[in-house]
C-alpha cells in the first residue's frame, strides 16, 4: 500500500508540473519558494537600526527581513556611502537596452503593424541585433553575434515585459484600400456631404446609405463541437451554390427599408419572394448581378418607400461602383429629388455604415439560419426560391436601430464629425505619400550669373520670402567613437543648416591693422544666398584672417544697414552682428531610434502603365456637372458599341463581307487539323446552283488565274465519261492552249480545297476544255500557304480526288 501511495503521489506531482509547465511562458524559471521580500521593508529596517541602534537581528525580526540582507545593505552603505544612507541594490547590469529604448522598439513594431507592414518574429531578432549595434551596447551576448540576431530567450523575455505586444497572423488587405484612406479623400467626402447637408437642410430620417452584398445558397459553415486531435472538421454542404445579389438601405434615424433582391433567372416565380419582409422587391438578371437597368429599378424601389420629389428631397451615400455611375441613374435621382453623394473609391470600409456595423451581423445571422435548416432537413439543399426568406429573417435581426446608429456614428456620418478618424486610422497611406511642396516659397532653378555671384541689384530679385535655397539636409551616420548614438553632430559654434537669423547691425569699418580683401563674400543688399567663401571669423580677435569656411548654405534673409565697405585696412568693431542659434543647432544629440536602422517602408515613386479606369472622387453626383458630361459621354460610347456588336452579329447571321487577306503567320502542326478553311461563305446553299448557273468570273483565263477544266476519261476508268479538274494556268499559248499546273483535292470530306502535288502536274490543254475561271482563296498561315480554297464549292460537277 505505501508503495502504491508514494506512486500515486509522484502522478500527482508529475500531473501538476505538467499543468504548470503548460500554462505558463517557456524559458520562464519557476519558483520553488515564496520568500520574496518588499524593498521598502528593508530600507525601514536599515533607517531603523541607525535610528535606535539597535542590533542587525532586532531590526530584520521588527519588519520581516533577512538578518543577512540587513547586513548586506549596511556593508553596501559603507563601501558606497558614509554607513548611515541607505542605498539601493543596483539593477541589472548586463541589459542589452535600457528601458526607453526598448520602449522605442515596441513603439516601431506597433507603428509598422499599423502600416499594415508588420515585422515577423525573426524580422523583429534581427531588427533588435542591428539596433544594438547603432546604440553601441556594450552588453550584446556572443550568440547575438555568432547568429546575427537576437535569441529567441530574449525575444520571448521582451513579449513578456511587454504584455501589449502580441504574435498574431494578419489578414490580407488590398494594397488599393491602403492607398485610398488617407486625409485627403476623407476630407473631400466630408466637404462634400457637410456642403450636401447645409444647402438643404437634411434631417437623419432622409439621410440613407445603400449597398449591395453577395448571397449564396451555400455559405461558410458554423463551428462545431468535434474530437480533439483532428486537424479539420468537416460538414456537408454543396460543392457550388447560385449566387444573387442583396440590396440593403439604411437611414440615419435608425430605420432600414425592405431590401431588394437581384435574382438570377429570366422568368418571374411567385415562390421567390414567398414569406420575405413586406414591401421587399426582387428583380430578375440572367447573371443575379447588379447592373445601370437593375439599379434604376432599385432607386425606384427607394424613392417609393421614401416619398422623395423636388420639394422633399432625400440625400443617399453610395459608392461609385460600375453598376452606380450611369446616366440613366443620375437623370432619375434628379427627376426625383434624390440628391447623391459618392464615397471615395476603396473607403467603404471605414466610410460605409452598413459595411461598418450591419452587413458583418447579418451575415453571421444568415449563415446560423442557414446551418439550422441544414441540420433539421438533412440531404436537401437551400434553392434560390428559399433564399430571400432566410436573408429576409437575418436582415429583420441585424438592421436593428442599435447597429444602423452604431455605423453611422462610427463613420461621423451622423452626427457629423469631420474628426472621427485619428492620425493613427491614416498611418497605413503614408507608405505612397508624398509631401506636398510649400505653396509660400518659390525655388528659383534659374542658370547663375555669369561672374559667379548673385546681382546687386534689387529690382530684377523676387522678395526674400519667396526665394530660398534648398541645402543639403541629409542625415549622416559616422563611426564617431565619442558619439554614442553614432550620429555626427555638428559642433554647436558652427554654422549648421536651418533658419539662421543672422540680421548685420549697424556698424563702420574703420582703418585698422587687418586688411580685407575683397573675394566672393560680397554683401548685397536684399535676400542674398549664404556662399562658402574663404574666410573663417575667429572669436575673440575680431579680425578675418584667411582659412576653409563651414558657413552652409540656408535659408537666411540678409537685411541690408547702415554700414559702408572700403577696401583696405579696416577692423570690425565688436558687436556689429550677432548670431542667434537657430533651430539646426543642438546642444546635445538625440538619441538613436529603431527607424534609423531600419526605416518604415517607402513606396517609390512609380510611372503609370496606362491610362486604366477614371474613377471619380467624392463628390455631390447629381450637380456635379462635369462628372454627368463625362456618364453621358460614356453612354454614348457604350451605345455606339453595342450597335457595332449587332452590326455585326447581323452580318454574321446573313451574307459575311469578304476578308481583307491578312499577312501569313507560322503555324503549329495543330493549325493543319482545325484546316483553314471551312465551309461556311458567302454561298451557303450548296444546292442553289448547277453547272449552267456556276457563278465563274467573267473573264478570259489569264497566267496566274485558276480554272475549272473537263478532260474526258479512258475507256476502261470509272463510270462516268467525263471528270473536272482544278488547274493553275501558268501561262497563255498560241493556238488558244493553256499550260496548266493541276490541282488534287485535299481530302474527300473537304471537297472545295484544293493544294498543288509534290511532283507538279503540268500539261498543255485545249482552251475548249476550260469551263471558266473560279474564286479562289489562299490559306491564312504560312503552312497553309499552299492550300486553296475554290468557292463557291464545286458540287454540281464531277470533280476528281
Amino acid at each position: 500500500m505505501a508503495t502504491t501511495a508514494a506512486h500515486q503521489s509522484r502522478i500527482y506531482l508529475h500531473q501538476n508540473t505538467t499543468n504548470s509547465t503548460t500554462t505558463t511562458m517557456p524559458r520562464q524559471r519557476q519558483r520553488t519558494s515564496n520568500k520574496q521580500m518588499d524593498r521598502t521593508d528593508l530600507e525601514k529596517a536599515f533607517n531603523h537600526r541607525v535610528k535606535t541602534q539597535c542590533s542587525h537581528k532586532e531590526a530584520a525580526e521588527k519588519f520581516g527581513v533577512k538578518k543577512t540582507t540587513l547586513v548586506d545593505a549596511f556593508n553596501r552603505s559603507k563601501k558606497e556611502s558614509n554607513g548611515v544612507t541607505y542605498v539601493p541594490v543596483p539593477g541589472k547590469v548586463n541589459m542589452v537596452f535600457t528601458p526607453e529604448q526598448e520602449g522605442l522598439i515596441v513603439k516601431y513594431t506597433i507603428q509598422a503593424a499599423q502600416m499594415f507592414y508588420g515585422l515577423p518574429r525573426i524580422e523583429v531578432r534581427r531588427m533588435v541585433y542591428n539596433y544594438a549595434h547603432a546604440c553601441k551596447s556594450k552588453s550584446i551576448p556572443e550568440a547575438w553575434e555568432r547568429n546575427r540576431m537576437a535569441t529567441t530567450d530574449w525575444y520571448y523575455s521582451f513579449m513578456e515585459r511587454h504584455p501589449d505586444l502580441v504574435l498574431k497572423a494578419p489578414e490580407g488587405m488590398s494594397i488599393a484600400r491602403i492607398v485610398a484612406f488617407n486625409k485627403v479623400n476623407v476630407e473631400t467626402f466630408f466637404k462634400a456631404y457637410t456642403l450636401a447637408l447645409e444647402k438643404y437642410k437634411f434631417t437623419p430620417d432622409r439621410i440613407f446609405n445603400l449597398d449591395e452584398s453577395s448571397l449564396s445558397t451555400v455559405m461558410k459553415p458554423c463551428k462545431v463541437v468535434c474530437a480533439r486531435g483532428k486537424p479539420v472538421a468537416t460538414q456537408v454542404t454543396r460543392e457550388r451554390g447560385e449566387t444573387m445579389t442583396f440590396v440593403g438601405i439604411i437611414s440615419a434615424a435608425g430605420q432600414a427599408v425592405p431590401p431588394v433582391f437581384i435574382i438570377p433567372r429570366a422568368r418571374w416565380n411567385p415562390t421567390f419572394m414567398r414569406n420575405t419582409s413586406f414591401g421587399s422587391k426582387g428583380i430578375l438578371h440572367p447573371s443575379g448581378w447588379m447592373n445601370g437597368d437593375c439599379f434604376v429599378q432599385t432607386l425606384q424601389h427607394l424613392h417609393e418607400r421614401s416619398c422623395s420629389s423636388d420639394e422633399n428631397k432625400i440625400l443617399l451615400i453610395m459608392d461609385n461602383a460600375e453598376c452606380h455611375m450611369n446616366i440613366n441613374v443620375v437623370e432619375f435621382a434628379i427627376r426625383h429629388g434624390i440628391v447623391i453623394v459618392t464615397l471615395p473609391p476603396h473607403t467603404t470600409d471605414k466610410l460605409q455604415p452598413l459595411d461598418v456595423s450591419v452587413f458583418g451581423p447579418f451575415k453571421t445571422f444568415l449563415r446560423a439560419l442557414l446551418n439550422d435548416h441544414a441540420l433539421m432537413h438533412p440531404n436537401e439543399h437551400i434553392t434560390v426560391h428559399q433564399l430571400p426568406e432566410f436573408a429576409c429573417d437575418a436582415w429583420t435581426k441585424a438592421a436593428n436601430p442599435v447597429n444602423i446608429l452604431s455605423g453611422y456614428r462610427a463613420t461621423g456620418i451622423w452626427p457629423v464629425n469631420r474628426l472621427i478618424f485619428p492620425d493613427e486610422a491614416f498611418v497605413g497611406a503614408q507608405v505612397t505619400e508624398r509631401p506636398a511642396p510649400p505653396e509660400d516659397f518659390v525655388v528659383e532653378v534659374g542658370p547663375p550669373s555669369s561672374d559667379g555671384a548673385n546681382s546687386s541689384d534689387g529690382e530684377d530679385q523676387p522678395p526674400a520670402s519667396q526665394v530660398i535655397d534648398l541645402p543639403d539636409l541629409s542625415p549622416t551616420l559616422e563611426d564617431d567613437p565619442d558619439d554614442p548614438t553614432g550620429t555626427a553632430w555638428p559642433d554647436p559654434g558652427t554654422a549648421a543648416p536651418g533658419p539662421s537669423t543672422a540680421t548685420p547691425g549697424p556698424s563702420t569699418a574703420t582703418p585698422g591693422p587687418s586688411t580685407a580683401t575683397p573675394g566672393p563674400n560680397t554683401a548685397t543688399p536684399g535676400p542674398s544666398t549664404a556662399t562658402p567663401g574663404p574666410s573663417t571669423a575667429t572669436p575673440g580677435s575680431n579680425t578675418a584672417t584667411p582659412g576653409p569656411s563651414t558657413a552652409t548654405p540656408g535659408p537666411s534673409t540678409a537685411t541690408p544697414g547702415p554700414s559702408t565697405a572700403t577696401p583696405g585696412p579696416s577692423t570690425a568693431t565688436p558687436g556689429s552682428s550677432t548670431t542667434t542659434p537657430g533651430s539646426s543647432t543642438r546642444s546635445t544629440p538625440p538619441s538613436i531610434t529603431p527607424e534609423a536602422v531600419r526605416p518604415f517602408p517607402k513606396a517609390a515613386n512609380q510611372r503609370p502603365y496606362g491610362k486604366g479606369k477614371k474613377r471619380l472622387r467624392a463628390c455631390i453626383l447629381t450637380e456635379n456637372e462635369e462628372a454627368i458630361v463625362d456618364l453621358r459621354v460614356k453612354a454614348a460610347k457604350k451605345q455606339k458599341l453595342e450597335e457595332k456588336k449587332k452590326a455585326v452579329a447581323g452580318k454574321k447571321s446573313g451574307v459575311p463581307r469578304k476578308k481583307k487577306p491578312a499577312p501569313v503567320p507560322e503555324s503549329s502542326e495543330e493549325d493543319d487539323v482545325r484546316v483553314l478553311l471551312d465551309d461556311s461563305s458567302e454561298y451557303s446553299d450548296d444546292s442553289e446552283f448547277t453547272e449552267s448557273s456556276y457563278p465563274f468570273l467573267d473573264k478570259e483565263p489569264e497566267a496566274g488565274d485558276f480554272v475549272l477544266v473537263r478532260l474526258a476519261l479512258e475507256e476502261g476508268r470509272g463510270v462516268g465519261t467525263s471528270v473536272c479538274y482544278v488547274a493553275h494556268v501558268l501561262d497563255t499559248l498560241e493556238g488558244s492552249r493553256l499550260n496548266l499546273s493541276f490541282l488534287r483535292m485535299k481530302s474527300a470530306i473537304l471537297r472545295n480545297t484544293f493544294t498543288f502535288p509534290n511532283i507538279p502536274d503540268e500539261s498543255e490543254v485545249e482552251a475548249g476544255h476550260c469551263l471558266g475561271v473560279v474564286k479562289v482563296s489562299k490559306g491564312a498561315t504560312k503552312r497553309q500557304a499552299d492550300l486553296i480554297k475554290v468557292f463557291p464549292p464545286l458540287v454540281p460537277f464531277n470533280m476528281h480526288y
